[in-house]
């Protein structure tokens, strides 16, 4: 019986230490004292052969054999499943009670942050203000041909923003007014091949330009120019038209540029701005005499009103006309209007042009 005991002593005994281990390990010295071990008195193995002992040392002398264990006796199983062990207070017991697990306070580590929603500062780098240059103080001036003869005019100057600007052309004049950034522009019937402007700004300030213009050899011009408020007009009656009816061509039925193109009628270009005091005006009648589609006769008259602003007052004028294949001629007028009671009424003046005679071409 003894053998199979011990065999369960030395596992309950290996499996209680091991427990004690694990709790050493965790409570240190005092759980030591509660279950009585010492690691010193704790038997250790024996080597070489075992001798029996007294007190006072080992057995000897003659006839003390060497020490041999019993011979080992089958024990039958009585099929007993509890072992009783003799009462040892000193030792630890199997049912004492495990000491409590120990707890362990600990913080949850922070979830790792989505960098894609974590907002990244973002520098804002203001654009130094853009130094302006300073504006050309210097008049320039181009001229472009275009369609019928006529000639795109433009005129810069940056130091005369909203300024008067005075354009001569071939013995022609009109006035304009620059906009905020110097700029003036006018659609120009010329009056020669080799056509010559020329921007006034007056005190000496100008500027020049040319432009070839060879299709003045095909049209026929008549320009009517004044200044100020003189209340004339320049009226053109094609191929028989009556007054205020088709083709009746002035001021305010001018006619339409795409028949003047297809030769089939004239058109009527004002000149100036009635916004100066005293400006130079004037109205240009063109008609593609060298391209024309039609036969006949345009009839040419200034007619002059008598307004409140000129009443009683001398008026003058200048005509000039350019005819296909002759030289420009220019007639000045000079008159007084009549008293401020014909207000309303009107001068026809027939000697200013010649009538233009057309033939189909």
């Amino acid at each position: 019986m003894k053998p199979k005991t011990r065999k369960f002593l030395t596992a309950g005994t290996t499996f209680c230490v091991a427990l004690g281990i694990g709790s050493v390990m965790q409570y240190g010295d005092a759980l030591a004292d509660r279950i009585g071990y010492d690691a010193e008195a704790a038997p250790q193995p024996a080597t070489g052969s075992p001798q029996l002992s007294v007190a006072g040392g080992p057995l000897k002398g003659e006839g003390v054999s060497t020490f041999a264990p019993a011979a080992r006796v089958p024990v039958a199983d009585t099929g007993a499943t509890e072992v009783q062990l003799p009462g040892d207070p000193a030792a630890p017991r199997l049912d004492a009670p495990v000491p409590e697990a120990m707890t362990v306070a600990y913080t949850e580590a922070p979830a790792p942050q989505d960098t894609a929603r974590i907002p990244r500062p973002v520098t804002i780098t203001t654009p130094a203000p853009a130094k302006t240059a300073p504006p050309v103080c210097k008049a320039r001036m181009t001229a472009e041909p275009q369609p019928l003869a006529m000639v795109q005019v433009t005129v810069e100057d940056g130091c005369r923003a909203e300024a008067v600007v005075t354009i001569h052309h071939q013995g022609m004049m009109f006035q304009g007014i620059t906009d905020a950034e110097g700029v003036f522009t006018a659609r120009v019937p010329a009056l020669s091949e080799d056509a010559l402007f020329l921007a006034d700004f007056g005190e000496g300030s100008g500027a020049v330009a040319t432009a070839s213009v060879p299709e003045v050899a095909e049209v026929d011009r008549a320009v009517l120019q004044w200044q100020g408020d003189a209340g004339v007009e320049l009226h053109a009656l094609e191929f028989g038209a009556a007054y205020f009816g088709e083709g009746h061509l002035w001021a305010e039925t001018p006619g339409d540029t795409q028949d003047a193109l297809a030769g089939t009628g004239g058109v009527i270009t004002r000149l100036g701005d009635g916004a100066i005091s005293d400006g130079l005006m004037a109205e240009v009648y063109t008609y593609p005499s060298g391209t024309s589609q039609r036969d006949g006769t345009v009839a040419l008259s200034v007619e002059a009103a008598v307004t409140s602003g000129n009443c009683g007052r001398e008026v003058a004028a200048q005509s000039i006309q350019v005819n296909v294949g002759a030289e420009a001629e220019a007639v000045d007028l000079v008159m007084t209007m009549p008293g401020c009671e014909a207000q309303g009424e009107y001068l026809v003046l027939k000697n200013m042009f010649e009538d233009l005679t057309l033939a189909a071409k």
